[in-house]
This record gives structure tokens, sequence and C-alpha cells, in this order.
């Protein structure tokens, strides 16, 4: 009886240790797959700097990662409390991730491994015609949008929209909250947030472009599923020269920008007056510490081949003519965090983007003359009232500004 038992017991305790073992193992298991996740961020982290926000030029090599035999970029390995991981990139246009993290499991002198690869793809800043963070209300004369490719000849001409080559991809999204279609016309699809709404007003209309006027939505042009980072504009540079008057084929200007940086550091910020005018004759970019404001008929004009990177950190800015001699490439609007509000207030085709994700945007101008955008914006909410047509330029997916790399696949080796 005593073998018995005392054999028992002994399988008891065998059977225990076991249990035990292998909720160890299971425990270690999956914080290694912990750590290679860990790997993968701080990959990310490297491929997505803050501070060269809308570019994907990096320099792979930076903090500590070194260049090695295999062609890739190695992180020094980091050790954390559970164990420790080692996570390389590669060297692609669109670079890998490989991480591997390790657990060791002191009891049984073992160590557990998970490997994961991620691929990833360039992310665009501008991804509709019309993108907010909150609501977007569509009020106006008839507002209307649709899509042509600047750098597709039979879907623009010059570079410019033109009507019968357009195309239906004129979307319009929020990561949250409304979409007030109201009366527009929109030859695309509208996207919220798996908690947003939409609503649409009798004569609304949203579809591809065979969908008739007032012809409510069809079916396939809603989704709920959109998602997107709206990363804060950092300053671009510390100092740069002041921008200053000039005389070009006899005429005064205001300002004259050429190739290079400016920068207006003034308390009061730029105010533009009927009869100011910027004249920008190289690749410029200029940076406003205070409001920027243009009012009247004061002018912005960007000569053949030139163009113009506006960054603005004061709460206020408005905008009436941008006369752009190029594409939507040629004038870039870029809100800080400070810029709360920026209002479209002109009469004439505006070529260009606007990227300000704290601010309120409206567009007041219009009045019975249809004002022509063409371009993207990407703003928190999105208000207007007057006669607008916005054309979304599908070429900002390819060669407009990136807001960095994200995942596009993710697979354990």
């Amino acid at each position: 009886a005593t073998f018995v038992l005392g054999l028992g017991l002994a399988s008891y305790l065998t059977l225990t240790r076991w249990q035990h073992v292998s909720t160890v193992r299971s425990q270690a298991w999956n914080a290694a797959l912990g750590l290679a996740e860990a790997g993968v961020e701080e990959a990310l982290a490297q491929l997505n700097p803050a501070a060269r926000l809308f570019t994907t030029n990096v320099n792979r090599g930076a903090n500590g990662w070194t260049l090695l035999s295999d062609g890739m970029y190695h992180a020094p390995r980091r050790t954390l409390p559970s164990g420790y991981y080692e996570v390389a990139i590669s060297s692609d246009l669109y670079p890998r991730i490989c991480s591997t993290g390790y657990v060791t499991i002191p009891t049984l002198s073992a160590t557990v491994a998970r490997a994961v690869t991620v691929t990833t793809v360039e992310t665009a800043l501008f991804r509709a015609a019309l993108a907010a963070r909150v609501d977007i209300d569509l009020k106006g004369n008839k507002v209307a949008t649709d899509s042509f490719d600047s750098m597709d000849p039979l879907h623009s001409t010059n570079g410019l929209y033109y009507a019968p080559w357009r195309k239906a991809n004129g979307d319009v999204a929020s990561t949250d909250g409304i979409i007030n279609v109201q009366n527009a016309d929109i030859r695309g699809t509208i996207y919220t947030g798996p908690a947003g709404g939409y609503s649409i007003g009798p004569e609304g209309t949203v579809g591809d472009l065979s969908w008739p006027l007032a012809g409510g939505l069809q079916p396939g042009h809603y989704k709920n599923d959109f998602n997107m980072d709206f990363p804060d504009v950092l300053p671009p540079y510390e100092t740069a020269v002041p921008p200053a008057s000039g005389t070009f084929n006899g005429t005064n200007y205001t300002w004259m920008l050429g190739e290079g940086d400016y920068m207006c550091t003034a308390p009061k910020g730029v105010d533009l007056k009927t009869g100011d005018e910027v004249l920008v004759t190289g690749k410029a970019r200029v940076y406003v510490t205070g409001d920027f404001i243009m009012s009247g008929s004061s002018k912005i004009i960007i000569a053949p081949g030139a163009s113009l990177q506006l960054y603005v950190g004061g709460a206020k800015a408005s905008i009436t003519s941008v006369n752009n001699a190029g594409n939507c490439a040629t004038f870039g609007y870029f809100g800080l965090p400070s810029n709360t509000a920026l209002a479209l207030t002109g009469n004439d085709l505006f070529l260009g983007t606007i990227y300000t994700p704290n601010a309120e945007f409206t567009l007041g101008g219009g009045g019975n003359t249809t004002v022509d955008f063409q371009g993207a914006c990407a703003v928190n909410t999105i208000k207007m009232n007057g006669h607008f047509n916005f054309h979304y330029d599908e070429n900002l997916r390819r060669k407009g500004p990136s807001s960095g790399y994200r995942i596009a696949s993710w697979n354990e080796i």
C-alpha cells in the first residue's frame, strides 16, 4: 500500500512539474513575441523620425544602428527585464524589418526565440480631396468633388484639371465625427472611422461618374474603416534670413523670394493688404512664427518653375489669392500645432495642398462664382459656405509629401 501511495504521489508531482514547465514555456513563448514586436516598434521609430516628417529620406544608420555585411542596418541588442530582442532594417526603398525576441527559461536552461518579418509601404500625407480629424460640413452652393492625375496626360492637361477627362476619386474622409454632405456632388467615396457617420441632403450625390445627380449614396461608396495619422508639423528650421521687398521687371513687390529659406519672426506676424504682392522666383520655404493674414486683393505670385512651402506657427491664417504657374506641387501650406484657424477667402483658382492638423479650415469665398481647388487638404475640421469645386490630384499619392512608412504585412518565421 505504501509503495502504491508513493508511486501515486510521485506521478502526481511529476505531472505537476510538467504542468509548471508547460506554463512557464507558454509564458516565455508569448513574451518572446512581445519582445519581437518591441523591435518592430523601434524600427518604425527609426524609419519615421518626427524631425523628418515629410520625407522618407532618413538616415537608417543613425542612433547607433550599423550597416553589416548582410546589407541590413542592425540595432544594438536591446535587453529588457523579460529578455532581449535583435532587430534589423533592410536597405530597400520600402524596407523590410526583421525582429527576433529571446526569452531564457532559467529552470530549463533553455531560450525561446520568436522572429517576425514585416514589410512596409510609404504612406501619402494626402489620401483624399478633403480629409479631417473630425467633422466635415459641405454647406454651400452645390459643392463638388472629383479627381484628376497631373502626371497622366489622359486625365489632365499640362498637369492641370480638365473636366472632360476627370475621374471619380474625389474622396471625402474623416477619422471621427460626421460628414455632412448636404447637397454636394461627391464623385468618389466618403470615409469615416468606425464611430463616425454621414448625412446627405435631398440633392446630394455620392458615387462614380455615371451615378446620377441628386442620386443619394451609390452602394459601396461609403466605408467606415478610415484610419489616418495626423502627425504634428515641426518648425522646419531655427534661423533663416527675413523676407525682403524687391523689384522685378519694373514691378515692386512686398516680398521677393528666391531659392532658399526665409523666416519672419515679427510678433504680430504677417498682414498682407490690398496692393501687397509676394513674388516667388525659386524653390522657397518661408516660416512665419506668428499669424499669416492675407486680405483684400493681396497676392502670392509663383513664377513658372518656382514653388513655395509656407509654414505658419501663429493661431490664425487666411489666404486670398495664390497665382500658381505650375501644378498642385507648386504651393504647400503647413500649419504647426499652434495654428488653429485657417480661412480660404479668395475667389481665384487655388492650386496646392494644405496640411494643418489642428486647424478649423473655413472656406467662405466664391459666392456665385465657382472657385476651383486643385490639390488636397488635411485639417482638423472643415466648414464651408460658398461655391467650391475640389479636384483631387491623384499624383499626390505617388509624389506628394509623405507621412512615413507603415506596416504592409506581418509574418512570423
